[in-house]
């Protein structure tokens, strides 16, 4: 039996997210808007640089949105929790 809170289990709302550089503010996330259900399966694709790895930083609550708003089952992701996680590409593993 699902709820309503099930359709926006994760909810991006006008997420933005800028780096500080030598050479100024870098935008790597602009106006981002994104909802996935309980159960939803979702992929990230794009090229090396695009903000795949930001935003995916940003729903696991490792870093903050410069502005926006991320939610997990209407509460916002304030920093890393139980029902989140993602999983390091390195090749060490």
């Amino acid at each position: 039996m699902s709820n309503s809170n099930d359709a926006k289990y994760i909810d991006i709302q006008n997420v933005e997210q800028t780096f500080k550089t030598k050479k100024g503010n870098f935008p790597a996330l602009r106006e981002i808007n994104l909802t996935v259900a309980k159960g939803e399966f979702v992929a990230l694709i794009g090229h090396s640089g695009c903000g795949k790895s930001t935003l995916l930083n940003l729903i696991a609550g490792l870093t903050t949105p410069t502005s926006g708003v991320l939610l997990c089952a209407d509460r916002e992701i304030a920093g890393p929790g139980p029902e989140r996680a993602v999983v390091f590409q390195n090749h060490s593993l």
